[in-house]
């Protein structure tokens, strides 16, 4: 839970079992405030400065439940445009495709960009998949130019669309990550 002050810091909680010793890695900002006590296993633990970063969190390894716990902190306090803006420029993207995306408009995109605004949690999630979908497609790969190649030709294997145009609903982006899953093992997608 973030929540932000005129300053542009922001006053984070954390919570924590009881006895898990805080590192600074896990505190993003000066230092903690306050440690409340919620029950006899968890202390709230309150501290202000800057968001952790999208980028820092979606190399997301579905093995690794502190960082999964990170990464669900990321979406639920949204990003910023500026935030989004680093990873869409890694994509072979246009803006009318984030629209669509996104489910928003252009017009709403270039309002976020003038105002650095926060996007939802809901789209932030979108955000956070379809980096994740890039850092996998460049593994698969091996560099990310052929990677985006491939997202914008049709595939039949696909219907006869682009992957691109796939990755606007959960279901499309999971037929695009099993399509990558499935040339990662040396089957034809």
């Amino acid at each position: 839970m973030t929540t932000k002050k005129k300053t542009g810091q922001a006053k984070q909680v954390k919570y924590v079992r009881q006895g898990v010793s805080l590192h600074k890695k896990d505190l993003v900002g000066k230092a903690v405030h306050k440690k409340t006590a919620v029950n006899e296993n968890i202390i709230k633990v309150t501290f202000e400065g800057k968001p952790k970063k999208i980028l820092e969190a979606v190399s997301y390894d579905w093995n690794d439940d502190s960082r999964g716990f990170e990464l669900v902190t990321v979406i639920r306090d949204g990003i910023d445009y500026k935030t989004f803006e680093s990873v869409a420029v890694k994509t072979p993207l246009k803006d009318k495709d984030w629209a669509i995306v996104l489910d928003t408009t252009l017009r709403t995109l270039v309002r976020y960009k003038k105002d650095n605004k926060t996007f939802a949690p809901k789209q932030t999630e979108k955000i956070v998949e379809i980096q994740q979908l890039m850092q996998y497609g460049e593994e698969v790969f091996g560099d990310m130019d052929s990677f985006h190649s491939w997202l914008m030709m049709d595939n039949v294997a696909m219907g006869g669309v682009s992957p691109k145009e796939l990755l606007d609903t959960s279901v499309g982006l999971g037929i695009v990550k099993d399509a990558l899953g499935r040339i990662e093992h040396g089957i034809l997608a």
